[in-house]
């Protein structure tokens, strides 16, 4: 099947699928994904009501194998190719153990193919691929405030929070209290507040006092990627544009990175 390589626009391999396993269990919070294959590499995109947007990188120099013959497009069903890799799950986790995948996309209209090989067994999977949605350009131009700490630091606070509520609010300022988060429940308002100069703190820039509301169900799907992210970066911009970028170590030395976009409440009466 597979023996007329050239036919196919991408063909790319990777020799651990833990890592792409990792990154797509991440932003698996829609059924629904948005590929692109590029020079640089492979994005994966996810967004729902245009309010909230998580992207997995994989640059090309994390595969053992990246043939491109042109930029790809293409949107897939996220929840049944994560079901799919996720069978193999207890296989990655076992020592001596070798997994790799390989993926082929010829056009448009052609499925993707996902080839999954396991200590010299070979696993055939065949997903639809549809036309790709529009998604939204979301882009903090002008950062206001930007913090970069270890993400144990931000599980820790998460954990101490009552995230059964709507709306969580984020204050960053360059004076006291510098960074806290805000939710109100059933039992209170409880506020937590992170040392600027803590040791798992890595950078902390903040220009100006800003205090902003999310949804609580768009800063959940977000957190996600802690389970595999060393660091993660908060940046913020004037208009209340909250972007977590996630650095991921995977084997080889490289990093990926995952990417969430999520717009603040407006107030009406604002």
């Amino acid at each position: 099947m597979y023996q007329e390589l050239e036919t196919y626009n991408l063909v790319a391999k990777l020799g651990n699928l833990r890592t792409i396993v990792q990154l797509l269990k991440a932003i698996n919070f829609k059924e629904s994904a948005t590929c692109f294959g590029s020079e640089s590499g492979l994005k994966i995109t996810v967004e729902d009501s245009k309010c909230i947007q998580g992207s997995a990188y994989i640059s090309v120099d994390v595969f053992e194998v990246y043939k491109l013959k042109e930029d790809v497009m293409f949107r897939i069903n996220l929840n049944v190719l994560v079901e799919c890799l996720c069978m193999f799950w207890s296989s990655i986790n076992s020592h001596g153990s070798s997994v790799a995948l390989q993926l082929f996309y010829k056009d448009k209209g052609h499925p993707v193919s996902v080839l999954i090989e396991e200590d010299g067994v070979i696993t055939d999977c065949s997903l639809k691929t549809q036309d790709p949605d529009e998604l939204l350009v979301f882009q903090v131009d002008d950062v206001l405030n930007q913090v970069v700490l270890q993400t144990e630091l931000l599980k820790d606070v998460l954990s101490e929070l009552d995230l059964c509520t709507d709306t969580i609010e984020l204050l960053l300022s360059p004076s006291a209290p510098f960074f806290r988060l805000t939710t109100a429940g059933i039992g209170g308002i409880c506020h937590i507040e992170l040392p600027h100069d803590s040791e798992l703190i890595d950078s902390f820039q903040c220009t100006s006092t800003a205090t902003t509301t999310y949804k609580v169900s768009h800063i959940k799907p977000a957190m996600k990627a802690l389970s595999c992210a060393n660091k993660v970066s908060l940046r913020t911009d004037v208009c209340g544009l909250l972007h977590f970028q996630y650095m991921v170590r995977v084997d080889g030395g490289h990093t990926c990175y995952i990417e969430y976009y999520i717009s603040p409440v407006i107030d009406p009466d604002e």
